[in-house]
């Protein structure tokens, strides 16, 4: 047994769950003392970890080269999330450390999320709404609105969420495309999806949602190239990384008019500084970070990675390790 009658510590950072009842409910009966604080920089990390038989790590702060190697007793980093590119997998794999993620949660939330975007500028509900408070009553300045019937959605990358999607907006009648190099043509299939180029993606869409992981292929795969591809009347949604796309290439299009509009709830740098010229444009709507919660969602996300956690200190398999 360690000091103060405890078998092991865990380190919960990063994160703003409040009180920390669903992990001490789940790592309180195999001996675990939890320590938390959102840890800003490198040292205050090291700090809050030192010692840690495992650590819990948000979305908030990133899991460094220097942090991951002052780890010395930790046995897993628990991921509560689905990307995991805040966690330095390499380093973390030299050090013998198990890294896990929460695939499989937020599902509905974030499809639900993008769909809402869908539906928000189908329906023109940002001008209906001025055009109220402007004193009119008509639809002569919503003109022209399609049905969604009539339009084209392009989802790149159908893993869940996009499939998830997929399935909502068929629902609508919207015809599918769909982008996804490693997805076999059965799902394509099963989703009625018509498996296209990224070049046939971005020239085709109507509504572009990005459902792809932050990769080294994938950073910035929306920029001055690929947004010159896409019609004029598109709508681009990122419910994914920020990273997917050069933000300064997008605000140019966006302003030019060369491409409808944009909706995103994940940018580069979270919060957006002031000077962001994103947040100046009519044709943007920014959500912060969002899309991935209920309160349903949330407990979820917390219990599974707490028990990854319960099963590593157990001496289990955990159940998604990603490295």
């Amino acid at each position: 047994m360690k000091k103060n009658n405890y078998k092991h510590k865990v380190a919960v950072v990063g994160a703003r769950f409040g009180a920390l009842t669903v992990e001490n409910e789940i790592l309180n009966p195999i001996g675990c003392k939890i320590v938390e604080g959102l840890g800003k920089t490198e040292s205050e990390l090291i700090k809050l970890c030192d010692g840690a038989d495992a650590v819990i790590v948000g979305s908030i702060c990133d899991l460094t080269e220097p942090v991951i190697n002052s780890l010395n007793n930790c046995q897993i980093i628990s991921r509560a999330g689905v990307g995991t590119d805040n966690i330095d997998k390499r380093t973390a794999k030299k050090m013998g450390i198990i890294v896990t993620y929460v695939p499989d949660y937020c599902i509905d939330e974030v499809s639900d999320h993008a769909m809402s975007f869908i539906l928000y500028y189908a329906r023109k509900l940002q001008e209906a709404k001025e055009e109220v408070l402007s004193g009119n009553w008509g639809i002569s300045n919503l003109r022209p609105i399609y049905p969604l019937k009539e339009s084209i959605l392009g989802i790149l990358g159908i893993g869940r969420i996009g499939a998830s999607l997929a399935k909502k907006a068929s629902t609508f009648g919207m015809k599918l495309i769909a982008f996804d190099p490693f997805a076999d043509d059965s799902v394509f299939k099963k989703l009625k999806a018509q498996k296209v180029t990224l070049q046939q993606l971005l020239k085709k869409s109507d509504y572009l949602s990005l459902h792809a992981p932050y990769t080294k292929k994938t950073k910035e795969i929306i920029q001055k190239k690929t947004l010159s591809l896409m019609n004029k009347n598109a709508v681009i949604i990122n419910v994914a990384r920020g990273e997917l796309i050069n933000e300064t290439d997008l605000y140019s299009s966006l302003k030019k008019g060369s491409i409808r509009a944009a909706a995103l709830d994940v940018l580069t740098e979270e919060p957006p500084k002031k000077t962001n010229k994103l947040l100046t444009l009519e044709n943007c709507i920014i959500t912060p970070h969002s899309a991935w919660y209920s309160t349903n969602a949330q407990n979820e996300l917390r219990q599974k990675a707490a028990e990854e956690v319960k099963r590593v200190l157990s001496k289990r398999k955990p159940r998604n390790q990603i490295n």
